[in-house]
């Protein structure tokens, strides 16, 4: 979820100012990285409409350049190699611990030191040596940042096996690939006084940083897989339109400066500003994101949520492929009635009263709805739509308040235990027009199998 929301921040910033977006892979850790973790990122991306320019750069390929930035930084003194024992580190951070203090490496080994450990076959790694002072920035989110160096010990930049960490490889790519603008999470924060002195050290132009809230839970604590931590594929499997799912996303830790809260993504794009990204933390409600899945619903052309419900109502079995292209229009009917009450495509699998009789009926509904003289009603409708002319909503209406007047009662006694006979549930879309897209034969023949088993 937040590294989809760092993606639509940076997608937005780029297509509002007409730049260059790059996907970069940073595939460093080797142990980390595994091709199908890749593949999710890249199809949730995809989903949304992410779109890069050019083919990624993976970090793993471009070792060779981050290397020569250590050796440059080596020779320049910015650097020294390291040659402390997994045993000898632990005791230094156990004691450094103790006395509340960074870490104190060895800087200035003799050229003698450094061969007897060569020749030892110790491991090596190339660290940097943190400057004293402070590192600062103004950062494009959150102003002014600053880093006592005191607090940052000297860090990693090539394991011993060679390959570069992090936050060489970043700085590096960051150069070479001409970016000038970082947007990412707050909890990048600790890596950017790392990233800047090396920028320094190596006399190249520092970007410009800007830090994005963190997504928390509705409860204020790290977003966990309970409040929807999880992967943007099954939001999707849930019924969540891309374009829902990437406004809500926008709109978490960015304002458009008023009250507006559904966009078009090129609304998004007009809109969007460095300046409208927020400091505050943003809080993940699910029930907010499937309310603007409703209203996305909403604004769809028909013709779109029809090829949508087409494959789930296949897959339900109540349509076949070739129903399809024969009942075209009477489906688009259906989709319109179903359109204003849809919060996410999963809702399309509890239409089945559409193509199907019922089986079962709603106890609850039954309870409030079917009374003793239901009967007598139901068989009454069922005459009345016999007797119809026309099986239009009109004519359906008309026959129904009709009736209704004639008993002497409000016509919602007659309109809720009618739905219930005829599509087993106690909701659904306007029961007229419902009636007129079901069909004469089909209406009666569902309120007769209800009389059948109406009890009470």
């Amino acid at each position: 979820m937040g590294n989809a929301r760092t993606a639509i921040f940076n997608y937005l910033y780029a297509k509002h100012h007409s730049a260059k977006l790059s996907l970069r892979v940073e595939d460093t850790d080797r142990e980390r990285y595994t091709e199908s973790s890749l593949q999710t990122i890249l199809d949730g991306l995809n989903w949304l409409g992410v779109e890069f320019d050019g083919e990624p750069v993976f970090q793993s390929h471009r070792a060779q350049a981050h290397k020569r930035a250590a050796e440059r930084l080596l020779a320049t003194g910015h650097a020294y190699y390291g040659y402390e024992t997994p045993e000898e580190l632990a005791a230094m951070q156990k004691q450094a611990q103790a006395e509340k203090r960074r870490v104190r490496y060895n800087r200035d080994l003799t050229p003698e030191q450094q061969a007897a450990y060569e020749a030892e076959g110790r491991p090596r790694v190339v660290r940097f040596k943190v400057p004293a002072g402070e590192t600062a920035w103004h950062d494009r989110i959150r102003g002014v940042q600053r880093w006592r160096n005191a607090e940052i010990e000297d860090f990693v930049l090539l394991r011993p096996d060679g390959s570069p960490v992090y936050n060489l490889a970043v700085v590096v790519d960051d150069r070479d690939m001409g970016v000038n603008m970082v947007l990412r999470s707050a909890d990048h924060l600790s890596n950017t006084p790392k990233q800047i002195m090396l920028f320094r050290a190596l006399s190249w132009a520092v970007p410009e940083y800007g830090h994005s809230t963190l997504i928390l839970g509705p409860d204020g604590s790290k977003l966990s897989k309970r409040h929807g931590a999880t992967p943007i594929a099954e939001y999707r499997a849930r019924g969540v339109l891309s374009d829902a799912m990437f406004n809500y996303l926008a709109l978490l830790g960015w304002s458009p400066g008023d009250a507006r809260e559904v966009f078009a993504r090129d609304e998004l794009i007009a809109a969007f500003s460095v300046d409208g990204l927020l400091k505050r933390d943003a809080v993940f409600d699910e029930k907010k994101l499937i309310w603007l899945n409703g209203e996305h619903m909403r604004l769809r052309p028909v013709d779109e949520v029809l090829d949508d419900a087409i494959p789930i109502w296949i897959a339900e079995g109540w349509l076949t492929e070739a129903e399809v292209c024969e009942r075209r229009d009477a489906l688009t009917r259906i989709v319109k009635m179903l359109q204003p009450r849809l919060h996410t495509l999963q809702d399309l699998k509890h239409t089945g009263y559409f193509f199907v009789d019922p089986e079962n009926y709603d106890p609850k509904a039954a309870k409030k709805h079917w009374k003793a003289d239901t009967p007598m009603r139901v068989q009454m409708m069922i005459d009345r739509l016999r007797d119809l002319d026309a099986f239009g909503e009109s004519d359906v209406e008309g026959a129904t308040r009709s009736l209704a007047g004639e008993l002497g009662m409000s016509a919602s006694k007659l309109i809720h235990p009618t739905r219930l006979a005829l599509c087993g549930v106690g909701f659904g879309p306007g029961l007229f027009e419902l009636m007129a897209v079901l069909g004469r034969e089909a209406c009666v023949r569902r309120l007769k199998k209800a009389l059948k088993i109406l009890s009470f």
